[in-house]
Formats: C-alpha cells, structure tokens, sequence
C-alpha cells in the first residue's frame, strides 16, 4: 500500500502550483439570517452573467438553504459524497446562468462537525474536479463551529456579512476574533447587508473596523460595499428567484454588481496560501495513519 502521507501531500503540492485555479471566495458570517446564502446566489449568478464558470458549494452541510432559495430538487447532495456513493460530478446541479451548484443536504446532524477523515475525502473529490472553474463561492454556516473555520481557511477570500444588528456585529467580530487568533487570517472583505442608506452601510463597517483595530490590531477589513433593504428581495426568496434576475435595474442588483466589478478588477488576489497549506500539512499528520485515502 502507498504511503498515506505521501499520496495526500502529492494532491496537495498539486494543488498549491496548479498553473490554473479558481478563485475560491468563502462567504460567512457571525449570525444567521443576515442574508449571507442570498449573497452567495445573486453574486454566482452576476458572476456567471459575465461569462465566468462559477461552482458554488453550500458548506453549511447540515442546514443546507442554496438548492431551497432557488427551487431546485437535488437527487444527491454532498452527504452521498462522503458515504462513498457517488463521485462528487455526480451531486452537481445546474442553477441560473449556468452556474454549478453542489447540494448540502438539511437536518443531517452528523455533518454539522465533519470528521478529519470527511475533511480529506472532501478535499480529494475537489481536487480531482475536472471541470474548469474560474471562481468557487463558499457559502459557510453562520458562527464560529468547526466546519466554519474549516471552510473559511480554506479560501483565498473570506467575505463577511454583517447587518447594522448590533448583535450581527458583535458575531462578525467574533467569528473575526476567532479566525486571527487561531488560524492567524488578518485580511478580511465585508459586506453590510440590509441597510437603509449607504451612510449606515459605513457607519457598521467604520464600528466594526475600529473594533478590530482595538482588540486585534493587524487585521484588515475592505469595505466593499452595502445592499438596501428591499422589499422585494424578500419576495424573491419566498418565490425562490434570485433578486438581480427578476429585478436587475434595481439598487440592491447595482450594489451587488459594483461589488462583483470590484472583485473581478483584482486579478491578483491576495491569498492565505501559506497558511491553508499548514494547515493541510497539519491535518494530513492528524489522520495519516489509518486512514484510506479517498478518491470520490
């Protein structure tokens, strides 16, 4: 039998010097119902709109809400994967614009804390994705659990989302809190959602700004902007359409989409390499021995 250690830090090496990789964005949040899946969903499709290949996977595996927002009924999700009954192609559902989704499955409580083993499997079956991706949105959890810090150090991008709540903000500088001290992340994008002028969208990023700058003093927070409260965003997910489809001229689809320019516009994006292959290195230690290498 190969080594274990060895296989695992080939697919991991090839990650790391792929001439080619997506962009993986992580998109999380403090607390819940802040509008972080609706986030997710309008800015795949914007993305794709420009003609992106974009794969999203809803990472909040226990309490899944991407296929629900956009109607759409999965055969298999991410559960089926990690069981070993299907190929990770398998799952993979087509949204609007073309967008690729890979399901969660909801009310499965085993999967609210994966195991490292899962954690492995689920790395290889991303590693051996064979279609072309140029950006990969992660839609975490809400809070500070296991799975969420996984999944956030595994992106290149950790978004916040953050309403002007006060207990919306005090969540984000937890979850901020938690990912800098343990994980040593320092950059950070934000998003204030749900505001009711542009003047409250800064008025939350400058509070939470000065907060980490007090108590954590290295980390970056960029503004990259805010989306009004609307009405008719609310509408959308009760009909389960995405807001920019069914109202593309409206203020929170142009905010939306600034932001998405934004992104676009920053070719080299800065990354938390260093810090992703540690811990890969880390956890490929932890479960070394015993452990089957999984090719899903």
């Amino acid at each position: 039998m190969k080594d274990q250690a060895h296989t695992l830090r080939k697919i991991f090496e090839r990650g790391q010097t792929a001439a080619a990789s997506p962009k993986v964005l992580s998109v999380t949040s403090g607390k819940g119902g802040v509008g972080k899946t609706s986030i997710v969903v309008n800015m795949a499709i914007l993305l794709a709109a420009k003609g992106n290949k974009v794969l999203v996977l809803d990472a909040d595996l226990g309490l899944a809400n991407i296929d629900v927002m956009l109607g759409l009924t999965p055969k298999y999700n991410i559960k089926h994967v990690l069981e070993g009954q299907c190929h990770l192609e398998d799952i993979l559902i087509e949204g609007p614009e073309g967008i690729q989704i890979i399901p969660a499955s909801s009310g499965i409580q085993e999967l609210v804390d994966l195991s490292h083993e899962q954690q492995l499997c689920l790395m290889n079956s991303l590693d051996y994705f064979e279609q072309d991706i140029d950006y990969m949105l992660i839609d975490t959890g809400a809070g500070i659990s296991k799975n969420v810090m996984y999944f956030n150090t595994a992106a290149q991008r950790i978004i916040v989302v953050v309403t002007a709540e006060p207990t919306s903000i005090t969540d984000a500088y937890a979850l901020i809190k938690v990912l800098r001290k343990r994980y040593g992340i320092k950059r950070f994008d934000l998003i204030v959602n749900n505001v009711s002028s542009k003047v409250e969208g800064d008025q939350v990023a400058r509070k939470l700004t000065m907060v980490c700058e007090r108590f954590l003093g290295d980390v970056s927070l960029d503004m990259l902007g805010s989306i009004p409260s609307d009405a008719g965003i609310t509408e959308c997910i009760k009909g389960q359409k995405a807001f920019v489809g069914v109202n593309p001229s409206g203020e929170a689809s142009k905010r939306l989409e600034r932001i998405v320019r934004h992104l676009e516009r920053e070719k080299d994006t800065q990354s938390n390499g260093n810090i992703q292959f540690f811990l890969k290195r880390m956890l490929i230690n932890q479960v070394s021995k015993g452990v089957e290498s999984c090719r899903i």
